[in-house]
């Protein structure tokens, strides 16, 4: 195949043809085609046809090679010629006509296992190689044909070609050696380095290189001990670029691989690297270069170990960008999801050959299809047509997707935050950095739209007191900062305390500021008053009565915290307890335990199974970042064994949003939703929902909750398989008062599935074929339920009795304390005060006696 011509040879055909397709490769009129019998229709079989990469547009022609058959033998090697006169002399059978055969037999030897040939690109010499005989054939000089011994040739005579491709000014083959008898390894692969001698254009050895398994993998085990006959699996193949690159196919090994060869001085074959296709055979059967040698397709079929073929797929990668290994990702596969094979065209792939704009596939059964070359935005779409071969037209690639370059390689998916709604297919716009923009994105989605709705939490643990006479004591004698300080009841008791203090200092202050009449007066008043008030000493002190404001304090804090307190109860209606410096505190403790549904349920708790039992459902699903209508979508739910239409009751796609209601017939049921249009998704978000309802004490909550899935840096996958498992969940609620609990139920859900698997990346989105997509949810229940208890720490009874009981112990602390201080601290200070009076009179009577003993000594003087 080059831009002028496509042939190939038709052996089963009656009679034997060479089937003939001109350039321009397209559907136009301007393309035509026709079939030329062979030179010697019925004893010839055609082994090969080639033509060059660079031909003179001016001089069409393709070279043959093969052997007589029906018991007569010889090789033989011929060009088919081109005369536009006689084309345009005979327009009814212009193409039959039009050729003219040139043909040369080797008469000296018979049938050859592996004999190959190929066409240096200015379409001039045609070269054959075997294991016994080498050929030039001039197409141009009378077409002349000069060969030899093998032997000449050969570093090793035993050597057998497979593949061989030619370039401007240097060769590669390659094929298999001989070695010792003894040795395990029968045959072994080898690649040699062609160059060709300047006068006679005789092609000579110049640089070879021996691929090696790698030692204990399964490739170091083969023998290849068959590789002497003819096989299939033994196929290699071969392609060289314009700047030197050299790719060698060898599907027996698994590997292709690839050289590069300074083109000024052609004289060594340089390893750069290879591609290993796993466990398997058939990576590299074919191989061509695309786009001036910047992408490489490889024909990847892949067989058992002992060659029974599974898949053919061709991969193109591109080998500017990037680097070329085992690990290197494509660009794109074929086929795929938009680009499928015609019906008629078999799943087996034989052989991929290429021009600089064109790539043409032969299946098994000898049909073709050949890809041209697409415009930017454009890929290579595939027609059902009843016309041979199929030849690919323009198609703009797909919202998600983009194209920047000519060429025959399909669309690629927009990065990362960048998106394609279907109008710009060349290059891909960014999004804004606050939306969800995920691979292959079609549009900039609100990052809200993958928000989880989650309708239950945690059931709270019980508080660390669940005694109230703790919960009391604890928020009356806790001092904290800030807001706790200003509510402490034991900050307020003491800010009155400290008043008390005062008074009593002021009533000490004013008895050495004011005559005794008036203090005595005030001291008498301000001590009946006190006396009065008096809840510790019983009317005895005037201090007693100071003191008991404080006790007055603190106990009115108490009963104002547990009024409050009370009220917490349930937890559904309670708000933030500002009365305490904690602002959870509940007057509630909780029980929650796991019962399973095999145990029949309570007489009071039936009521609520039924409800729950009895909740229909509505299955909610949103298909994220799409542009895939509601028209392709179709539902099946699983009855019993037999999978039934339903419908949905709303769907609608706004914004990129794909919406989808759908009623459920029943709670545990399987459904499958399929998308008959493969475009891509950025996420998935799945809800169900249920109407509330409410009987007496029972009240079935709403169902309304969402799960989404996403990843970022992929696409979603066109298999979604995922389980939706329901737990019941029973709230009982001990009542404060009365004897009947309230009993609250809703289902919580829970995905069991693993949400990574429900994602592809880039380079396993291109291996995807599917037609569909497919969205398989099945909805089950456990085989338990959670029961959660709440209960009140303390009821009215139990708080008046405990507030009165603090209220006694407030009074009897402040008591002792008085007692102490009568029985200890009173007696005390009285000893002191007496024990100072009575020294303060000694040192006055002294005094008075050393002033009479002074007088009585001066009077005798």
């Amino acid at each position: 195949m080059n831009e002028i011509l496509l042939v190939q040879a038709h052996n089963a055909k009656h009679p034997p043809a060479f089937f003939i397709q001109f350039a321009p490769y397209n559907t136009t009129q301007n393309s035509s085609q026709c079939f030329l019998n062979y030179p010697d229709i019925l004893d010839a079989y055609i082994y090969c046809v080639a033509v060059g990469k660079k031909p003179n547009l001016n001089h069409k022609q393709f070279f043959f090679a093969g052997e007589l058959i029906n018991n007569r033998n010889g090789i033989f090697v011929g060009v088919a010629k081109y005369n536009q006169t006689n084309a345009i002399s005979n327009s009814s059978n212009s193409c039959a006509l039009s050729f003219s055969y040139s043909l040369h037999y080797l008469i000296n030897y018979e049938h050859q296992e592996h004999y190959i040939f190929g066409i240096e690109p200015q379409d001039r010499f045609a070269y054959g190689f075997s294991n016994q005989f080498l050929f030039v054939f001039d197409s141009v000089n009378g077409s002349t044909l000069e060969s030899w011994n093998g032997n000449l040739t050969w570093p090793n005579s035993s050597f057998m070609p497979y593949a061989v491709d030619i370039s401007d000014n240097f060769g590669v083959i390659a094929g298999f050696i001989q070695n010792d008898p003894q040795e395990r390894v029968k045959y072994s692969p080898i690649i040699y380095l062609l160059n060709f001698n300047s006068s006679n254009h005789h092609p000579i050895v110049v640089d070879q290189y021996i691929p090696i398994a790698t030692l204990d993998t399964w490739q170091d085990l083969l023998t290849y001990s068959d590789a002497n006959v003819y096989s299939a699996k033994y196929d290699m193949s071969i392609s060289i670029n314009n700047r030197g690159d050299v790719l060698v196919g060898m599907q027996f090994i698994n590997r292709v691989f690839l050289f590069s060869v300074n083109i000024s001085n052609p004289i060594q074959l340089i390893y750069i690297n290879r591609n290993t296709n796993g466990r398997s055979l058939g990576n590299g059967k074919s191989l061509a270069w695309l786009d001036n040698g910047n992408i490489a397709a490889i024909l990847v079929n892949t067989y058992s170990l002992n060659y029974q073929w599974l898949s053919s797929q061709i991969y193109f990668y591109d080998m500017k960008s990037n680097i070329y290994n085992s690990n290197s990702v494509p660009i794109s596969i074929f086929p795929n999801y938009h680009q499928l094979l015609p019906s008629s065209f078999s799943p087996v792939f034989l052989n991929i050959v290429s021009s600089p704009m064109s790539l043409t596939l032969m299946d098994d059964k000898g049909n073709l299809l050949i890809f041209t070359s697409t415009p930017p935005g454009f890929y290579p779409s595939i027609l059902e047509t009843r016309s041979m071969p199929f030849i690919t037209s323009p198609q703009s690639c797909p919202p998600g997707m983009h194209k920047d370059h000519v060429g025959i390689n399909d669309c690629i998916l927009c990065p990362t935050g960048t998106k394609n709604s279907g109008n710009a297919t060349i290059h891909c716009a960014p999004c804004a950095s606050d939306t969800f923009c995920p691979l292959g994105s079609v549009s900039e989605t609100p990052s809200s739209a993958l928000e989880n709705i989650v309708q239950l939490i945690a059931y709270p643990k019980s508080p660390e007191s669940t005694i109230f006479d703790d919960v009391l004591l604890q928020n009356m004698f806790h001092i904290g900062t800030g807001r706790c300080l200003l509510i402490s009841p034991l900050f307020w008791t003491l800010i009155v305390g400290g008043l008390a203090i005062l008074i009593v200092i002021l009533m000490k202050v004013l008895k050495y500021c004011i005559n005794h009449t008036t203090y005595m007066r005030i001291k008498n008043r301000t001590h009946y008053i006190f006396k009065k008030t008096d809840l510790i000493g019983e009317g005895e002190l005037w201090v007693g009565g100071l003191a008991s404001f404080s006790v007055v304090v603190l106990v009115c804090f108490a009963y104002a915290f547990s009024n409050a307190y009370y009220k917490q109860y349930p937890i559904e209606t309670s708000t933030d307890a500002y009365f305490a410096c904690d602002l959870s505190t509940r007057n509630a403790k909780f029980q929650s335990s796991l019962q399973t549904l095999g145990i029949p349920p309570s007489k009071t708790e039936k009521k609520m199974f039924d409800l729950l039992n009895e909740q229909k459902f509505s299955l909610n699903i949103e298909f994220i970042n799409t542009l895939i209508n509601c028209d392709v979508i179709s539902i099946q739910a699983l009855y019993g064994t037999i999978w039934s239409t339903i419908r949905w009751s709303n769907c609608q796609n706004n914004n990129s949003i794909l919406y989808l209601s759908i009623p459920l017939p029943f709670q545990h049921i399987s459904v499958q939703i399929t998308l008959d249009q493969i475009q891509t998704i950025g996420a998935l978000r799945i809800g169900l929902s249920g109407d509330k309802h409410e009987e007496e004490l029972y009240k079935l909550k709403e169902l309304n909750f969402y799960g989404s899935f996403s990843k970022n840096g992929s696409v979603l996958a066109q298999t979604l398989p995922i389980s939706l498992v329901l737990t019941k969940v029973i709230n009982e609620t001990i009542p404060i008062e009365g004897e009947e609990s309230d009993f609250t139920g809703i289902y919580i859900s829970t995905f069991a599935i693993d949400s990574k698997s429900l994602f592809l990346t880039q380079e396993q989105y291109i291996h995807s074929t599917s037609q569909s997509i497919l969205l398989t949810i099945v909805l089950s229940e456990t085989a338990y339920y959670v029961k959660n208890q709440q209960y009140p720490i303390a009821k009215r009874a139990e708080i008046i009795f405990h507030n009165l009981l603090f209220t006694t112990v407030c009074l009897e602390i402040f008591g002792l304390v008085f007692l102490l201080y009568k029985l200890t601290l009173q007696p005390i200070y009285r000893l002191f005060h007496r024990t100072g009076i009575r020294d303060d009179e000694k040192h006055k009577i002294n005094g008075e006696n050393m002033n009479g003993d002074s007088n009585t000594l001066e009077q005798s003087v």
